[in-house]
């Protein structure tokens, strides 16, 4: 350790610490513009200047490493001649638009010349006059007037992304940020840039004069998207959540977010949204009330009874709904896992997102988390590219990353035998597998001989080895953890699903998934949904799953409500309300309260879920699904909760492309490029010859539609494009 004085302040830190960092540690704000924690430093905009004994000039404190016996001063008057300085130069071109800048009550740059600027200014010019509202991409505006170059944007495109699509151009004074040539901004992390800007240079289209911080209020919760549970925190203008921010979370997310987090709470006030139940009456859907709705459930909801879905319900709804379901219900046949999934739990050592901080290797098992687990993906890739890490990825198909690692291509199904052979293998990850390092595997989860093979793997080895599931749903841990599927005897959900087909189930309840469009055989979705008397959806938005049904009972979202995730390593994060709840949507965990003729009470559904978390493990059985070479991808831009007007348009939207291998593309008669319809379906979509797909695989996104492949997939070219 070293020992520091910073204005009079001893602090011990680490060797190789900044003056920034250490100021911090003993409660000393430098002034910033372009430093950033998680980049390396350049030092570009000079306002974090502090005077160092022994040293003939000041040092920049973000770009300055500390060193025994340093002694450091703040606040002296050449510092602040510095500050005030910088500050002069850099409003001398700053357009001054706060009365109309987005960014007026909340930004840096306004903040540190009220603290720290001249008050005054020697430059009477006429200013430079750049692009003003100048579109970048879907999602993002810049007014590069505004802009003081501090690099931010650039270099977290550049450094933490991998992607330079932002760059500066010019030089001089007529410097300015921009789109590469040909560019638009559309890459999947990009809303990032918008908050850390220190100005009002990047704002975003969604969010862009909807509200100014006085009138707003801020509520912390959390993302409901994917399983890594990055923090949030909504702003709410009257009743409404108009934008989503970053509340950094160093053990989980860095303070980043995916455009899913970021920009995926349009769904909140669509207009399509569900805000009072709905009973079938005559054939058709119409809405009714709480008391009717909740008396058709009560007195049909019985006999032969099946549960699916919930893996983005709160841990306290699962866990009353799986009370309920057993006891009141009397039915065993529930489970979240609508997505062939078999576990959101390691078989052994699980592991936490630390963990991918400090491993020597990657193992990616039908797992990748730029897909799945997109801020987590983030966070590995940054190891993987800066050289800390080897990688390789042990699937059927590669299509979302772009990291440098080795490749074991193989045809669903094999993953138990591949695995179980890793320790045998020759060649570099054989031997690490073999030797003293620490591996991190992350596995999607699905695959019942892949969950068999990973114990053996682990007992197998002498170095530390820990597993990330990354495959499930927000709160897939949660379902588990509080025993939302099926005990020993009970069925699965494919087994719940071919009941109903098999006009073996009197009623069937339907939590929050929309099973026709996402299970896997969709067919058999939906003829269970068409042939079970009595469907029950609990939804958002009218869907097709929620059209077979015959009570369609509608929710508050995460965002209007209180609740718990367990994220992806099993941390338990708490959310609140952060907007009104619509019309007559109720929470979800007081949904099973009412059916059950209990009076609602958080503080029951927060006790049943203590109880369940003292019950006994289940083991998990895979499920029984037919892929036929079809590949459905499980991407979180597709899985989300939609619709979602932000995203419409971006390259988070759904599409359908069909990733092949070569070798695949010439046994159905494609190319690259082609427009194709696969036959007896409606979806059509672009092929994509890809080496990172294992022959006789079709890979595709988990969209609607998707699940109605089947193979051999005969795809039809409708034009091929030149």
């Amino acid at each position: 350790m070293i020992n520091v004085t910073i204005d009079g302040k001893p602090v011990e830190v680490e060797p190789g610490t900044l003056v920034i960092e250490a100021a911090k540690k003993v409660g000393i704000e430098i002034p910033v513009f372009c430093y950033h924690p998680h980049m390396k430093p350049v030092a570009a905009c000079r306002m974090c200047l502090v005077e160092i004994e022994k040293m003939g000039k000041l040092q920049p404190s973000c770009a300055t490493p500390v060193s025994e016996g340093m002694v450091v001063h703040t606040d002296t008057a050449p510092v602040k001649k510095a500050q005030a300085g910088v500050l002069e130069f850099l409003l001398a071109q700053h357009p001054l638009d706060c009365p109309i800048c987005d960014k007026g009550g909340e930004c840096p740059l306004q903040d540190q010349s009220f603290a720290y600027g001249p008050g005054a200014t020697r430059f009477a010019e006429e200013k430079r006059h750049f692009h003003k509202h100048w579109t970048l991409g879907p999602l993002v505006v810049l007014d590069q007037e505004r802009c003081v170059q501090c690099q931010r944007c650039t270099r977290f495109m550049e450094e933490i992304v991998g992607d330079p699509v932002l760059v500066l151009k010019e030089r001089g004074a007529r410097t300015v940020v921009d789109s590469a040539e040909g560019r638009s901004f559309d890459n999947l992390f990009g809303g990032n840039v918008v908050e850390m800007c220190p100005v009002g240079a990047l704002t975003s289209h969604p969010y862009r004069f909807r509200a100014r911080p006085w009138d707003i209020t801020q509520v912390s919760s959390v993302c409901p998207h994917c399983p890594v549970g990055c923090n949030l925190t909504l702003t709410n203008r009257d009743g409404r959540v108009l934008r989503m921010l970053s509340r950094e979370n160093a053990a989980i997310d860095q303070g980043w977010l995916c455009d899913r987090g970021r920009f995926g709470y349009g769904f909140l006030t669509d207009e399509g949204r569900l805000v009072t139940p709905l009973i079938r009456r005559e054939g058709a859907l119409q809405p009714a009330s709480w008391e009717e709705a909740v008396s058709l459930v009560q007195a049909r909801l019985s006999g032969r009874v099946g549960a699916l879905g919930g893996g983005r319900l709160s841990t306290e709804a699962l866990a009353v709904f799986a009370r309920y379901l057993r006891e009141a219900v009397g039915t065993e046949d529930l489970d979240w896992r609508t997505a062939g999934q078999l576990t959101s739990l390691p078989p052994v050592a699980p592991g936490a997102i630390a963990d991918v901080d400090d491993a020597e290797v990657f193992v990616f098992l039908e797992s990748e988390p730029l897909a799945e687990v997109p801020v987590l993906g983030l966070r590995i890739r940054q190891n993987v590219v800066h050289g800390r890490q080897a990688a390789v990825f042990a699937m059927g198909a590669r299509v979302a990353t772009d990291l440098d690692a080795t490749e074991m291509l193989y045809a669903p199904g094999r993953g138990g035998d591949v695995v179980a052979g890793l320790l045998k293998a020759e060649g570099a990850l054989g031997d690490a597998l073999r030797s003293p390092k620490k591996v991190v595997i992350l596995w999607n989860g699905r695959d019942e001989g892949i969950h068999r093979a990973l114990s053996a793997l682990v007992a197998g080895r002498q170095g530390e080895t820990r597993i990330i599931v990354t495959g499930g749903l927000a709160n897939a841990q949660g379902a588990e953890r509080v025993r939302f599927m099926p005990r020993a005897g009970a069925r699965r959900a494919d087994e719940i699903l071919s009941a109903g087909a098999a006009g073996d189930l009197d009623a069937l309840l339907v939590l929050e998934e929309d099973i026709a469009s996402l299970f896997p055989d969709g067919k058999l979705a939906k003829d269970a949904l068409e042939k079970t008397p009595f469907v029950v959806s609990l939804t958002y938005f009218m869907n097709p799953t929620a059209e077979a049904a015959d009570v369609v009972l509608p929710l508050a979202a995460f965002a209007e409500a209180d609740g718990t995730f367990y994220n992806l390593e099993g941390r338990a994060q708490r959310f609140e309300p952060g907007a009104a709840v619509p019309g007559e949507c109720r929470q979800d965990w007081e949904i099973p309260f009412l059916l059950w003729g209990r009076e609602p009470s958080l503080a029951e559904a927060r006790r049943m879920v203590e109880d369940a978390l003292r019950e006994k493990p289940f083991a998990p059985r895979g499920q029984t699904v037919a892929t036929d070479g079809l590949l459905l991808g499980a991407s979180v831009y597709y899985r989300g909760i939609t619709p979602e007007p932000h995203l419409s348009g971006t390259v988070v939207a759904p599409k359908a492309q069909f990733e092949v291998s070569p070798k695949t593309a010439e046994a159905l008669g494609v190319a690259d490029g082609d427009e194709v319809q696969p036959e007896g379906t409606e979806l059509t979509g672009e092929v994509r010859v890809s080496t990172h797909v294992a022959d006789g695989v079709v890979a595709i996104a988990a969209i609607p539609g998707a699940n109605t492949l089947s193979a051999p997939i005969r795809l039809r070219a409708l034009e091929r494009r030149l």
